[in-house]
Parts: C-alpha cells; structure tokens; sequence
C-alpha cells in the first residue's frame, strides 16, 4: 500500500489462508480480500479517532483473545494476538509501546491514546494506572473491523514485490531518460547559441573583409584619379620650351633640305604636337634619311612628296 511518496506499506498473508477462505466460502463468492488492520483504519476514520498528536493503540476483544495494533495515521503495526488475561493485556499494552518506542527514536516523544471496545479492559488499564481514563475511549462495537469493512469503499490491488521492484526500476530510468532529455535539450539549445554566434560573427567578418576590399579599391580609383588629375594640374600649368624644339631642329637639318612647314599645335589633354616638312632641294635625288637631333628620337619619320620634290615630314608629340 502506497503511503506517501517512494514510502509502501507492506501488508502479507499466508497463501494457506487465502486458500481456506476461499475454500470455505467458494472463489465465485470472494470478491475482495481487505486486511484487518485496513477495515479498523476505516473504522477509525469515520469515528473521527484520530489524533494528530498521538499514536491509537487499538485492543479489539474477540472472544478469549484480544487483538493489539498501534496506528499511526495511516501506517500501523502487525496486530497481535493476546489472550484474555486482563493483567497480561496489561503488560503487553505496555511492552508493545516500549518496542514502538525504541523503533521510533528518530521521532519527537510519543503519545499513546488507548482505544478498546471492552470495558473490563479499560478498567484494567485504569486500576493498573497505566493510563488515566481520560486517555481511554471505550466504543460499544462487537466488531469494528467489519463495521468499517461495510462503511468504507475498497479497491486494492495486489503486486507482488518483483512487480514493485520493476515499477520502481521503470520509474527511476524514466527519471533518468527525462534528465538525459534535458541535458541534450540544454547542450542542443546551448550549441544552436554558440552556432547562432559564430554565424552572426563570421557574417559580420566577411562583411567587414568585403567593406575593406572596397575601401582599398576605392582608394586605389581615388589614387588613380588624384594622379591623373595632379598630371592634368602640372600639364596645364607646364609651358613649352617652343624655341628649344624649333632650334634642335633646325640646328642638325642637312643644308640640301628646305624647311616648308614647321608647326607645334596642341593636340589633347595638354599635350602638344611638332610637325615639320622639309623639301631637297634637287628632284633628282633619292629619299635619304635625315639625321636630327636626339631630342627627336622619338619622333614618327615619314618620305612624302613636296611639290613634286622628295621631301621628308616629321612629326613628334611633346608631353
């Protein structure tokens, strides 16, 4: 009988007996098999018996014997059988609340409250001065046991103590599965937290590595229109040495060539071009290579004709 939780009560009766019960009486006819013990607890429940403060030591006359069984709230002791000899009533009252006492060292001091359905009992107790009559109830019940059999409503189930052992060992791997569950659903939500991290954290690096490519490409652009743009600034404000190329010019120009044009415009951008066309001066002869100074070293030489007379154009652009 389950008490209280993880505490059972273990009523048992000899197999021989139930075999005699349901002998004398036929097994169609049994349907229900209620402890003694269990219909005097409902007996005393329903006469509102109980005390909060004080153990019930129950003595049920049953012709030459007398039953003992002490209760307390629930639980209660194996009852014992006595015979009906008011002195040794007497000392087996008073050995059985000794015996539950040293059981029960644990407990606060214990107090008994004596409840019998015999008054020559009672008396005896009295006379005897193991308890004052006021610590007594006397009930006018030949039978408690089967008056609290037909009061209270019973349904027990009987296990065998395997069966209690498995229930227990069953009850204690689902305990165990449940914190197994729980520690995988904390260290699953644990690392979804450390996975949930990393991810924000490796988005913003990239994002950070990407925003720092752009940065370097956009300075590269910046510095590569700042450069090209300080080129402009120093071409626009660089002046040509026009003389210095007019002269380089001419200064190396063989004396059978003619000058017939001789520019320098500006091309783009700040950039300027020399041109100039030279004429020999007999149309007899051949094309020949003019050699000018170093200054046009880089200059495009081109043979044409001018005015019917070979003639030379060079053109160079001066940065």
């Amino acid at each position: 009988e389950e008490i209280a939780e993880n505490l059972f009560q273990v009523i048992a009766v000899e197999k021989p007996k139930i075999n005699e019960v349901y002998k004398s009486l036929g097994f169609e006819n049994v349907r229900l098999l209620v402890p003694y013990a269990v219909a005097l607890r409902e007996y005393l429940k329903n006469n509102k018996l109980f005390d909060e403060n004080k153990r019930i030591v129950f003595l049920d006359h049953l012709g030459d014997q007398v039953l003992l069984t002490i209760f307390n709230k629930e639980v209660f002791t194996t009852p014992r059988r006595l015979t009906k000899v008011l002195k040794q009533v007497t000392r087996e009252l008073l050995r059985s609340q000794e015996s539950y006492r040293s059981q029960n060292k644990l407990e606060a001091e214990i107090n008994f409250l004596i409840v019998t359905n015999n008054q020559e009992i009672l008396d005896e107790i009295v006379s005897s001065g193991l308890e004052t009559k006021e610590n007594i109830v006397f009930v006018e019940d030949a039978y408690p046991a089967l008056t609290g059999l037909k009061q209270g409503k019973f349904s027990m189930h009987y296990m065998l103590p395997e069966q209690f052992i498995r229930l227990r060992e069953l009850e204690v791997a689902k305990k165990r599965v449940f914190k197994l569950g729980l520690m995988l659903g904390i260290l699953a939500a644990f690392l979804a937290l450390l996975f949930g991290i990393y991810s924000v954290n490796k988005t913003a690096d990239n994002r950070l590595k990407n925003l720092q490519l752009e940065a370097a490409s956009l300075n590269r652009s910046l510095e590569k229109a700042y450069l090209a743009k300080y080129k402009d600034i120093l071409k626009s404000k660089k002046k040509v040495n026009f003389p210095y190329y007019l002269n380089a010019f001419l200064e190396l120009l063989p004396s059978e060539c003619r000058p017939e044009l001789i520019t320098i415009r500006e091309a783009s951008s700040g950039r300027y071009r020399f041109e100039g066309i030279v004429s020999l001066d007999s149309k007899d002869k051949p094309f020949s290579r003019i050699s000018l100074s170093k200054v046009f070293k880089q200059a495009r030489i081109e043979n044409i004709l001018v005015k019917d007379s070979p003639g030379t154009k060079i053109a160079l652009d001066i940065p």
